[in-house]
């Protein structure tokens, strides 16, 4: 079962009073230095923050890195196996920490995303079908989440079938549709691998 997803706003306001105790700073000294900054902040605010009742704005999350001067990591990182809630997206530590460098989330569904059930209860019998054969064809487990997400990226959001049928729109009358609709399943398949095979390179160049 995976683990009850934290909202971000959590994660922030649990690193915030993390960081302001490492440091010895009373809610008033955060107060203080919030203050020079620029922000309205008194000691009640930084307690409303840490206690959940306030969210900290965009605006403030760009300003806190340089106001205790440590990366942005340190403040929208979570704990290992978290799932974090990005308002309704569910994420994971890893996808967290990319955010707070400012990298952009291009890698494999699974290592980034947590796709809620009911995204793989809605999958097609072609995205089943071809997440199996495309498992076969490389000896491993490539899921539906991985597909559906890996469609999506490659091309603007859609998936297989909705692709698939675009592009046999796009050669209407050249040729047995049966025969094209095979054709292009086929291509469909080949650049999804390609893409898996990009991205698990990836990964894997990372972790070493």
């Amino acid at each position: 079962m995976s683990p009850r997803p934290i909202l971000y706003q959590a994660v922030i306001r649990r690193n915030l009073r993390r960081l302001r105790l490492k440091f010895g700073w009373r809610q008033e000294d955060l107060a203080l230095r919030a203050r020079a900054r620029g922000l309205r902040w008194s000691a009640s605010t930084v307690t409303a923050i840490e206690i959940g009742r306030r969210p900290i704005s965009a605006g403030e999350l760009l300003l806190l890195p340089t106001l205790l001067q440590v990366p942005l990591t340190d403040l929208v990182s979570g704990n290992q196996d978290e799932v974090v809630d990005v308002d309704g997206v569910l994420v994971t530590t890893a996808a967290m920490d990319e955010i707070g460098r400012g990298a952009a989330l291009t890698e494999l569904e699974s290592v980034f995303f947590v796709t809620p059930p009911r995204v793989e209860m809605g999958a097609t019998d072609a995205e089943r079908k071809a997440a199996k054969s495309l498992s076969k064809a490389t000896s491993s487990t490539i899921s539906v989440r991985d597909l559906i997400a890996t469609a999506q990226l490659l091309w603007e959001g859609r998936r297989l079938d909705e692709e698939r049928e675009r592009r046999l729109k796009a050669t209407s009358g050249q040729g047995n549709l049966a025969r094209r609709r095979g054709h292009i399943t086929g291509v469909l398949q080949a650049e999804i691998l390609e893409k898996l095979t990009r991205a698990n390179s990836t990964v894997g160049h990372k972790e070493k």
